[in-house]
């Protein structure tokens, strides 16, 4: 072969391995998709949120799902737009025919991807919400599927793990792709805090104990943890969104007014977003196990597909984003959170690491205003 064109095969070789280098490799913090892509605007996502909130009421679920559907082709650079099948559309691939309630899967097959399910009728997060704060979880379940599609085109990201691809590692990829999108959102203030804490509340609720099963997802810490580590791979640790900030990855603040007696005791008061699991009631239950996973058809397999593991009389943790009040005491360097068991303790002993970071970030002048 002659010298120039054994260059120029090398060129075209590197320019290659470079590109699917770049779509397979998870993001540094703070920094968003890769930078050549035809990527959506922050105006773009900021205008999916306009729609949820001001879109006319009737059809106002498909029309959010199918432009959410479009925003995620371009947010991953996806080389194949899947198509999007709801409630009643005639499937093509993995043993499906007819799509209903309650489906929500990935056919890689056919290139389907299925949004049929009913989450008030399905998931206890979901219940008292009106239907456009259902369009916030029916996004997450959407960035969810879409997660599996992208995972088998650009990789798994943080979860590749072994030899062995497992089905835990392919669902976990998946809710981490979900973080990613999700942050993405916060980050260009198209999602609020408050947004994307109930999504996570899903995710939490998504996880099974079926840890011998074949089947099995994820426990439902380790699928909110895979959320937050794809949400923090795109903000960075004391970012404000908002009249707030993230703290850490499972906890958000914002400071409240200083009063004269505050001022007087040295100490700061905030609202916070904290996750807490509560173990104390592992309550009988008959949840869907797993009910994003299970339906995924990521393997191909009919029996997945349409099948839900039924978590019947499973007893399960509660988790959840709390709405709390946090006192810091910056002379005595402690901390109190307002409806817990627990008396002023040190900021160090904060197992979610929040008032240390508080602490650090406000405490350096007692006399000074809180942080805004």
């Amino acid at each position: 072969m002659p010298r120039f064109s054994r260059a120029l095969s090398a060129l075209l070789l590197a320019a290659i391995s470079s590109e699917a280098s770049l779509r397979a490799q998870p993001w540094a913090p703070g920094q968003g998709p890769p930078p050549g892509l035809n990527l959506p605007t922050a105006a773009e996502a900021r205008q999916l949120e306009q729609l949820r909130l001001n879109g006319e009421a009737q059809g106002l679920r498909e029309r959010y799902l199918r432009e959410a559907h479009a925003l995620l082709h371009r947010f991953w650079g996806s080389r194949q737009q899947p198509k999007l099948l709801l409630a009643g559309d005639r499937a093509e691939g993995c043993g499906v025919q007819r799509v209903a309630h309650p489906m929500a899967y990935y056919c890689p097959a056919s290139q389907e991807l299925a949004m049929a399910l009913n989450l008030r009728s399905s998931m206890r997060s979901a219940r008292g919400k009106s239907d456009r704060e259902l369009l916030l979880l029916d996004l997450a379940v959407l960035a969810h599927e879409w997660g599996h599609h992208v995972n088998r085109e650009q990789g798994r990201g943080p979860f590749k793990g072994g030899m062995e691809l497992t089905v835990k590692q392919e669902e976990l990829a998946a809710d981490w792709r979900t973080g990613v999108f999700l942050g993405w959102m916060l980050n260009n203030g198209a999602l609020g805090v408050d947004d994307f804490t109930q999504t996570a509340n899903l995710m939490f609720e998504l996880g099974d104990y079926e840890r011998l099963a074949a089947q099995h997802h994820g426990y439902p810490k380790e699928r909110f943890q895979a959320l937050t580590r794809g949400l923090t791979s795109q903000l960075q640790a004391g970012q404000q969104l908002g009249e707030w900030r993230i703290d850490t990855a499972e906890t958000f603040s914002r400071p409240l007014k200083l009063t004269a007696e505050d001022r007087l005791l040295g100490q700061r008061r905030y609202e916070v977003r904290r996750f807490e699991i509560d173990r104390s009631q592992q309550i009988a239950t008959n949840l869907i196990g797993g009910l994003l996973g299970a339906a995924s058809c990521v393997w191909g397999n009919q029996q997945q597909c349409i099948g839900m593991a039924a978590q019947q009389g499973k007893g399960r943790a509660d988790g959840a984003y709390t709405q709390r009040r946090l006192t810091l005491h910056c002379t005595t360097r402690s901390f109190d959170v307002s409806d817990d068991a627990f008396d002023p303790q040190p900021a160090a002993r904060d197992g979610k690491g929040q008032a240390a970071v508080l602490l650090d970030r406000d405490c350096q002048d007692a006399s000074a205003p809180a942080s805004q």
